[in-house]
C-alpha cells in the first residue's frame, strides 16, 4: 500500500507503529494534509519517548495551524529535554501567532541554552509583531554570543516596527558577522530610520552589504536623494569592478527612479568587458 492509498485514520494509527520510520512518516504526511482531525493525535505524541517523533509532530502542527496546538507546543518549548524539539516548537509557534497567545514563553526562550531555540524564538517573536518583545530582542541583538540569534533578533525588530530598536540596530551595523549587519540594515529600512542613513551609505560601498543597504536607503531617503545616492554608489563600485553589487543597485533603483536605473543598466550592456553579465542584466527589468 502506498502513502497515497492510505486514509487519514490509517496515518493516525501509524503514529503508534512500532517502526519509528513509519511513525515519523505518518506525522509528516498528516502535517502536509493539514486536516484538523490530526491535531489531537499529533498533540498526544508530543509526549512520546521518541525524540524524532516529537520533533516531527511539532512540525506537523505548524502546518495544520490549529489554535489547540498552542498550549502543548508552549509546554514543549519550556520542558522538552531535547533542544532540537524545543527549537521546532518555537518555530511552529511562529506560524500560530495570529491567535494572539501569551508570548512570555517565547521571550523566556531567548535565554535557552541552545542557540537554535533562541534563534527560533526570536523568529516567532518577530512574526508576532508584539511590542512586548522589543526590549528582550534588543538584549539578544546586542548580547547573544551566537550570531544566528543576533541575526534573527535584528530581523524581528524590523518586523515589529518599534522606534526603540533604532539605536541598537545602528550599533549592529558594526557587528562582526555579515548576516547580522545585513539584517540590521533591513530592519532600519523597515523602520525608515533617517538617523541610520550615514552608516548605511558607508555600508552601500561594501559589496557584500550593498544590496541590503541600498534597499534600506530606498526606504529611508526621499526618491530624488535616494536616486542620487544609489547612482553615485553604482559608479564607485563599477570602477572597482564590483558588478554584482552594481546589478543589485540597478534592481533596487528601478523602483526609485527607473530612468536612472535604465541608464546605469545600459552602461553595463554597452561595455563588452561585462558581456558575461548581459543575460542577467537583460532579465533585470
Amino acid at each position: 500500500m502506498t502513502q497515497f492509498e492510505k486514509s487519514l485514520s490509517e496515518y493516525i494509527r501509524d503514529l503508534q507503529s512500532e517502526d519509528p520510520k513509519i511513525r515519523i512518516q505518518a506525522a509528516t504526511i498528516l502535517g502536509e494534509w493539514g486536516n484538523d482531525r490530526a491535531v489531537t493525535p499529533l498533540i498526544n505524541v508530543l509526549s512520546s519517548k521518541d525524540e524524532n517523533l516529537r520533533r516531527a509532530a511539532a512540525g506537523a502542527l505548524k502546518e495544520i495551524k490549529n489554535r489547540r496546538s498552542i498550549p502543548p507546543l508552549l509546554k514543549v518549548l519550556r520542558k522538552d529535554p531535547s533542544p532540537e524539539v524545543r527549537a521546532e516548537a518555537a518555530y511552529a509557534l511562529a506560524f500560530l501567532t495570529k491567535f494572539n497567545f501569551d508570548i512570555l514563553p517565547l521571550i523566556e526562550a531567548l535565554a535557552d541554552d541552545h542557540y537554535l531555540v533562541r534563534q527560533n524564538a526570536a523568529f516567532a517573536l518577530g512574526k508576532s509583531r508584539r511590542r512586548k518583545a522589543v526590549r528582550p530582542l534588543i538584549d539578544a541583538l546586542l548580547r547573544d554570543e551566537n550570531y544566528n540569534t543576533r541575526e534573527m533578533a535584528a530581523w524581528a525588530l524590523g518586523e515589529i516596527h518599534d522606534k526603540r530598536a533604532i539605536a541598537p540596530l545602528q550599533e549592529a551595523l558594526t557587528d562582526p558577522h555579515l548576516a547580522v549587519r545585513k539584517n540590521a540594515a533591513y530592519a532600519l529600512g523597515c523602520l525608515q530610520a533617517a538617523s541610520a542613513a550615514p552608516l548605511l551609505k558607508k555600508a552601500l560601498l561594501k559589496p557584500d552589504e550593498t544590496k541590503d543597504a541600498a534597499w534600506a536607503l530606498s526606504k529611508i531617503l526621499n526618491k530624488k536623494t535616494a536616486g542620487n545616492v544609489l547612482r553615485d554608489a553604482f559608479r564607485k563600485l563599477k570602477k572597482e569592478n564590483h558588478i554584482e553589487a552594481c546589478i543589485a543597485i540597478c534592481r533596487i533603483l528601478y523602483d526609485v527612479d527607473h530612468k536612472i536605473a535604465e541608464s546605469l543598466k545600459k552602461s553595463l550592456l554597452n561595455d563588452k568587458a561585462y558581456a558575461s553579465y548581459w543575460p542577467e542584466l537583460e532579465s533585470l527589468f
